[in-house]
C-alpha cells in the first residue's frame, strides 16, 4: 500500500522531472531551429543573385515556377536532413508570419517565409514516467526503514526510559538507574537481607514468606553470600549478623530506604516493596512479606 508521504513525493518527482525534460527538449527544439534557419538563410545567400525573384519597383514579374521548383528542391534536402524547418516563401513581400528571414542583397530585401516544426517527442516522456516510478519505490524503500528505524528506537528510549531499581554493593546503596540524586543507604543486615529476599523470591515464586514462621534456610545462605561479598568489596564487617533475630526491625529499615527512593515510582514499588501487614494479633503473623511480579529489568546489582 502507497502511503500519502509517498504519493506526494512521487507527483513531486513527476511534475519536476516534466519540467525540466519539457525545458530541456524546448531548449534543444529551438537550438535546432536557429541552426537550420542559419544553414538556410547561408544557401539562400549564395543562390539570391540567380533566383528570378519578382520585383515590383522596377516592374520584373520575374520566374515564380522557378523559385517555387528551387523551393521545392531546397525542402527535399532540408527534409532529408530531417530538419525542422522547410521553407514556405521567397519573395521581397513582407510575409504575414511570424517565422521569417531578412536577406539583402544588390540593394534590395528578400524574405524568407519559414515553416516550423516545434512539437515535442513524446516518446521521450515516457523516460519521465519510468524515473518517477523508480524514485517512488526506492523511497517507499527507504521510507519503510525510517519508519522502521524510529521505531526501534522509539522502543529503545522506553526501555531506557522504564525505571530500574539499582542496589549498589560498592556504595551499600539503593537508587533509581540514571537519577544518583536519590540514594538511600542500608546497613549490612537489611542490605543482605533484602538481595537475599529478591533472589530467593525469584527462584522460588510460589513461596510465601511469613513472620510467624522461620526463615527458609536457602534465603539464609543467600543472605550469608551478600555478607561474604560485601568483606570482599572491602567494607567493614564486624561479625556475621543473625538474619533470623529481630525480622521485623530489618524489614522496616529495607522499606524505610525504599519508600525514600520509591516514592516517585508508585509501579516499580509495588514489585520490590515488601508488604507490610494488615490486621492485629495472630492475623498479622499469617501475611507474607515476599516479592512477587516483579522481572529481573525491574532491578539491577551492582558488585555482585
Amino acid at each position: 500500500m502507497i502511503n500519502r508521504p509517498t504519493i506526494g513525493y512521487g507527483l513531486f518527482v513527476f511534475l519536476t522531472l516534466l519540467c525540466i525534460f519539457y525545458l530541456g527538449q524546448n531548449s534543444k527544439i529551438e537550438f535546432n531551429i536557429a541552426a537550420s534557419k542559419a544553414e538556410i538563410e547561408k544557401r539562400i545567400s549564395l543562390d539570391i543573385n540567380s533566383l528570378p525573384l519578382a520585383e515590383p519597383l522596377f516592374n520584373y514579374a520575374g520566374n515564380q515556377q522557378e523559385v517555387d521548383n528551387y523551393i521545392f528542391q531546397l525542402n527535399q534536402q532540408l527534409d532529408k536532413n530531417h530538419s525542422r524547418v522547410l521553407v514556405r516563401t521567397i519573395s521581397s513581400n513582407l510575409p504575414e508570419s511570424s517565422d521569417y528571414s531578412e536577406l539583402r542583397g544588390n540593394h534590395k530585401i528578400i524574405y524568407v517565409d519559414y515553416v516550423v516544426e516545434r512539437s515535442h517527442s513524446l516518446s521521450l516522456y515516457i523516460v519521465v514516467v519510468l524515473l518517477t516510478l523508480v524514485n517512488v519505490f526506492l523511497h517507499k524503500r527507504v521510507f519503510a526503514k525510517h519508519v522502521a528505524n524510529r521505531s526501534k528506537i522509539s522502543n529503545k528510549a522506553e526501555v531506557k526510559e522504564k525505571p530500574k531499581l539499582i542496589i549498589d554493593l560498592y556504595s551499600k546503596s539503593l537508587l533509581i538507574e540514571g537519577n544518583n540524586e536519590l540514594t538511600s543507604q542500608l546497613a549490612n543486615k537489611p542490605l543482605c537481607f533484602y538481595l537475599a529476599m529478591i533472589e530467593f523470591c525469584t527462584q522460588n515464586p510460589d513461596t510465601n514468606l511469613h513472620l510467624n514462621k522461620d526463615v527458609p534456610d536457602a534465603l539464609l545462605e543467600i543472605a550469608d553470600k551478600y555478607f561474604h561479598r560485601l568483606a570482599v568489596l572491602g567494607h567493614t564487617v564486624r561479625k556475621r549478623p543473625n538474619f533470623s533475630n529481630s525480622l521485623e526491625k530489618t524489614l522496616s529499615e529495607i522499606r524505610a530506604s525504599l519508600d525514600e527512593v520509591l516514592s516517585e515510582y508508585p509501579d516499580l514499588k509495588s514489585k520490590l516493596y515488601p508488604p507490610r501487614a494488615h490486621g492485629e494479633g495472630s492475623r498479622s503473623k499469617l501475611h507474607s512479606y515476599g516479592l512477587k511480579g516483579f522481572a529481573d529489568t525491574d532491578y539491577e546489582v551492582r558488585g555482585k
